[in-house]
């Protein structure tokens, strides 16, 4: 596997967070998940490198897999209080 700098590394892992935070419901899924991982890896083998580059990339890897549909505002905000398990 490519080797990445240690900054890069830790942004990747930020973004897969991020990404899979966002994921709800049915999406939230190991499938799902690894597909955003995934997507980081390519853009990360591209050189996007910052925190601000993977973290686009996990967002609209999110938005391709809920087919760009947006959570309503209430669903945002039960989504935010609802315990983690």
């Amino acid at each position: 596997m490519l080797e990445f700098e240690n900054s890069t590394l830790a942004n990747m892992t930020a973004a897969l967070e991020h990404g899979c935070k966002m994921l709800s419901g049915a999406f939230d899924t190991t499938e799902n998940r690894k597909r955003i991982a995934d997507a980081i890896i390519s853009a990360a083998k591209l050189r996007k490198s910052s925190l601000v580059q993977l973290t686009e990339v996990a967002e609209q890897e999110v938005a391709a897999i809920a087919g760009a549909s947006r959570p309503s505002l209430i669903d945002s905000i039960l989504t935010r209080f609802r315990p983690s398990s």
